[in-house]
């Protein structure tokens, strides 16, 4: 009689524990997309900068539209940039141009 009552109470306390850890596994799983999204968010904001004020953002926008537009990229852009970040500027503008978007739009991929 001991021993039957005490595999019912072992029975009963794993049935409790089994019952538990999926509320806790999905509370686990929500923290780390809410991770994962900060981190995604935080990533794309350091890879591009605001270029909003940029012109060779602006001058590599209109080139990526207009081929966009055509169906076809230019082999080359001979441009004379000031800097670096001159120059990712424009790769940026072009890549969302040719990806048919107008104007500076961070938030799209």
């Amino acid at each position: 009689m001991k021993i039957a009552f005490t595999s019912i109470a072992a029975t009963a306390a794993l049935a409790m524990a089994l019952t538990a850890l999926p509320a806790s596994v999905a509370g686990a799983q929500e923290q780390r997309q809410y991770n994962n999204d900060q981190q995604r968010q935080t990533n794309t904001q350091v890879q591009h900068p605001d270029y909003s004020k940029n012109k060779y953002y602006a001058l590599g926008n209109r080139e990526g539209y207009q081929d966009y537009g055509r169906k076809t990229q230019r082999p080359a852009h001979e441009h004379t940039y000031r800097n670096d970040d001159d120059r990712k500027a424009h790769d940026y503008g072009y890549q969302q141009g040719w990806q048919g978007t107008r104007g500076y739009h961070p938030d799209t991929h």
